[in-house]
């Protein structure tokens, strides 16, 4: 060994050998007089320890489809979806899920569907290289096969130098270049070598694996475009809370109100016996006790106070329901049983028949013979002599006449009853009345509701029923539907017309009128007078209620909902599936072939550990898919050492790495050939 080599000593970066020592002379000449050794193997299964990562990419694959599938089922918004399932997802094509565990005006929603979705294309695209080395397993092993036992057949099925190269390109990476290349390879087959089978399946699972990574990242890019988050009304279970528990929604009658009366009351002025065993006791309710005149003003004013109130339905239809301090109609929805009532009037001005100033003095010529009922005693019709009156009429007697029906305890008979109203207002100081000059069509006099002689009166003939009703109440909608009615008792009827004939709710019916009367046609001027009627007759008795049980209860919340759409989603999931299934397929059939391990004789064990023994299925898999073997046969060491290199376990010790001079390399055109070579052959 000349003195230029002798300076420097080689170090092995190998964590399983001493430092390296310049090979010399002397030490060729021992290992040419060593015993010969002889490497043998023996059969064995794959070792699992190559096949882990193969193993971690397929289960995680099957666990990024677990994980849509359970964000997208186990927290799918029924309501939303209408329903539960793939069925409802089917036909709105979108997935609805309700990610957001508190739900406030100004929450965010997390699509973790799209973040899930987002690493599975980041893992399939990086994890390709692992499904390209699993390749490798199998190939290898068919390469191995072919080798054990050469024969006229299998030789042809074995690779060339170009198409080694070519192999090594496509399962030592996933990129493109490598694809493209084989592509052109094969269709150049006709001025190339015949392509073994090993070859063509290496070539067509590298496409089918690099399509699936590319197809993946792009269904990605299309469910993140797709995906939005929006509020949704959504229907939950009730749960009882403030203001008030549901079994105080309902309306129903206050039967305790008979007996309370004639118990408090003993010393009363005594009523004439009713058909009716309550009548009188009712009428004392209505006469003597102030707590039920608040309640009725309560409800009549729509105080935010009030116990009840009452709405209207079909434009038609007045019920009552619960005020705001009992039920919070913002965001619940019930089902409650009521009182409800319609009115249908006519107007009677035009039937009635004037004195020689024009004012209205008869209309018992119209069958209205106490019509108009006037203030003075003596009955003689003056301006401003007509007081505003809402008068029952049962047979032919006239209830409400002197304010209330004490001079006669006639009831209704069924669910209805007659009234006749007449309202008079002052002419006002502006001539309000004169807007009707407006509308050409309230100059004909059988158009008009009221009279202007002397003062704007207006008669009216009401048929006014009464019902039991079940009303629903959508939160969502913000409407009330009625459900079904059925006539309400008689007794209940009567109670229920009392504080209107007793006047609780003339002066109001008169303010609510006061410009439509004046400014409105006759058949606007009715419907607007039946809609106030049948209000005000129920807020009028509201002394007669009490709270009642609300039924099938449920509460809307504003959620903010994910929408996936189902399309992109199917297509994530199936392309994941084809991933896994392909990679799952690889596997079994690397696990089914058989392999060997290299038994080497102790002076050999080189850069192996004594308990390993290397499997020659690992070793063909490095050759196909790492260059390092090819460079540690192309510079070898030629210390002894570079068979034990060739079946290193670690591929980082598969080439020969020294610190001198050397063995370092240089590249470049080295006479008549390009290429890399080592420095002590420049």
């Amino acid at each position: 060994m000349d003195s230029k080599s002798a300076q420097f000593s080689e170090f092995s970066y190998y964590p399983d050998s001493e430092p390296q020592t310049a090979v010399s002379s002397t030490f060729q000449e021992k290992i040419a007089l060593g015993p010969s050794r002889v490497w043998i193997t023996r059969p064995a299964r794959p070792r699992w320890s190559g096949l882990i990562p193969a193993a971690a990419v397929i289960i995680t694959t099957i666990g990024f489809v677990a994980a849509i599938l359970g964000v997208l089922f186990g927290k799918q918004c029924h309501e939303t979806q209408g329903g539960s399932g793939i069925r409802p997802v089917i036909r709105a094509g979108i997935f609805y899920t309700s990610e957001n565990h508190e739900q406030s005006p100004d929450s965010q929603n997390h699509l973790w569907v799209l973040t899930i979705s987002g690493l599975a294309s980041q893992f399939i695209s990086v994890t390709s290289s692992i499904i390209m080395a699993l390749v490798a397993y199998r190939v290898g092993a068919e390469w191995l096969r072919l080798s054990r036992r050469p024969s006229d057949s299998s030789i042809p099925e074995t690779p060339s130098p170009a198409q080694y190269g070519l192999l090594v390109r496509l399962l030592g990476t996933s990129s493109i270049g490598p694809i493209v290349e084989g592509l052109i390879y094969t269709a150049q087959s006709w001025k190339r070598a015949r392509l073994p089978r090993m070859v063509r399946f290496s070539l067509w699972l590298a496409v089918a694996v690099w399509v699936l990574a590319r197809l993946v990242g792009l269904t990605d890019v299309w469910l993140h475009t797709s995906s939005f988050s929006r509020r949704s009304n959504v229907t939950l279970p009730h749960t009882e809370s403030s203001p008030s528990p549901s079994t105080m929604w309902g309306v129903a009658f206050n039967d305790s109100i008979c007996e309370d009366m004639r118990t408090k009351h003993t010393d009363a002025a005594p009523l004439l016996s009713g058909n009716l065993e309550c009548q009188a006791a009712y009428e004392t309710f209505v006469f003597w006790e102030d707590w039920g005149h608040a309640t009725a003003f309560d409800t009549i004013t729509n105080s935010t106070d009030a116990s009840f109130l009452v709405g209207s339905v079909d434009g038609e239809t007045a019920f009552v329901l619960p005020g705001p301090q009992i039920v919070d109609m913002v965001s619940k929805n019930f089902l409650i049983p009521t009182f409800a009532t319609r009115a249908n009037c006519t107007s009677i001005n035009y039937l009635c028949t004037t004195n020689a100033n024009g004012i209205i003095d008869d209309c018992a010529p119209a069958g209205y013979p106490t019509l108009p009922l006037f203030r003075n005693a003596t009955g003689t019709p003056q301006p401003g002599m007509v007081p505003n009156r809402i008068l029952g009429k049962v047979g032919q007697d006239i209830v409400g006449i002197q304010g209330g029906s004490f001079e006669s305890l006639l009831v209704p008979l069924g669910n209805k009853a007659r009234i006749y109203v007449q309202l008079q207002w002052e002419r006002l100081e502006q001539g309000v009345w004169d807007a009707t000059r407006a509308k050409p069509i309230l100059s004909v006099e059988d158009h008009l509701a009221i009279d202007h002689s002397p003062e704007p009166t207006l008669y009216a003939d009401c048929e006014l029923s009464f019902f039991n009703a079940f009303v629903q109440w959508n939160s969502t909608k913000h409407d009330w539907k009625l459900l079904n009615t059925t006539d309400l008792p008689q007794e209940q009827t009567a109670a229920l017309w009392l504080p209107l004939v007793w006047q609780y709710a003339t002066e109001r019916l008169a303010a609510s009128l006061m410009y439509t009367a004046r400014t409105d046609t006759k058949e606007v001027v009715m419907q607007a007078l039946g809609q106030n009627l049948a209000s005000l007759t129920l807020a009028a008795a509201a002394g007669f209620y009490k709270p009642g049980n609300g039924y099938n209860v449920t509460e809307t919340r504003k959620l903010l909902v994910s929408a996936y759409p189902a399309l992109p989603i199917m297509v994530l999931l199936s392309l994941l599936c084809a991933y896994a299934a392909l990679a799952t397929g690889v596997f079994i059939s690397v696990c089914c072939v058989r392999d060997e391990v290299i038994i080497f004789p102790p002076a050999d064990h080189g850069f192996q550990e004594e308990h390993l023994e290397t499997s020659t299925m690992t070793l063909a898999m490095r050759w196909l898919t790492n260059p390092l073997p090819l460079v540690g046969v192309l510079f070898a060491a030629e210390d002894g050492r570079d068979g034990a290199r060739s079946a290193a376990y670690s591929p980082m010790n598969a080439a020969y790495d020294g610190d001198e001079e050397h063995t370092r390399l240089a590249i470049g055109l080295d006479g008549d050939r390009f290429g890399v070579t080592p420095w002590s052959q420049r």
